[in-house]
């Protein structure tokens, strides 16, 4: 019977683990982390919805410089950085857009109403574009040259007063 016991308890904490294995994580700007763009890892596709139905994809942004945001409302820090991407967003050579990680249109558009976003939202229903994009942690933020090219990765909530973070998007917008 105890050996029973100490299975079972076993496969509970390894499920358990499991599933925090497969769930994202949130950071904060203090434990951000700007990495370039992985070498030879070619830039995914995009093509999501925003919530008024408009279709979006890199492919029609192409010549500007893109900032993708993957966020959620349950994320701390995705809550803490939107005035950084607000700002970002009045920029006029600039395209910001914000990915909502599988949340349904009721709760964005609360949250939204709650915390206004400059920038158009868009829906990964699936999580997809969340898996292809980011390294497991919540926000990632992606900047995108003007060729449709991922360049930077900022894993964790962005900080617009960090050296590295202003040196690689004014590089990018000097393209």
């Amino acid at each position: 019977m105890l050996i029973r016991t100490s299975r079972g308890r076993l496969c509970i904490a390894a499920s358990l683990l499991l599933a925090l294995g497969t769930t994202s994580t949130s950071l904060s700007a203090a434990e951000s982390i700007l990495r370039r763009w992985p070498a030879r890892t070619p830039t995914p596709q995009l093509k999501l919805t925003d919530l008024a139905g408009k279709e979006w994809s890199l492919e029609e942004l192409s010549g500007k410089p893109v900032v993708l945001n993957f966020w959620a409302s349950w994320c701390g820090p995705c809550v803490e950085e939107l005035p950084v991407l607000n700002e970002l967003a009045q920029r006029d050579n600039l395209v910001v857009l914000g990915v909502n990680y599988k949340e349904g249109s009721d709760a964005i558009v609360r949250f939204t109403r709650e915390h206004p976003f400059r920038f158009p939202v868009l829906r990964d229903k699936t999580g997809a574009a969340f898996k292809q994009w980011s390294s497991g942690v919540m926000p990632t933020t992606v900047l995108i040259d003007r060729d449709g090219h991922a360049r930077w990765r900022v894993t964790g909530e962005l900080d617009i007063n960090d050296a590295g973070f202003r040196q690689a998007l004014e590089s990018m917008l000097q393209q």
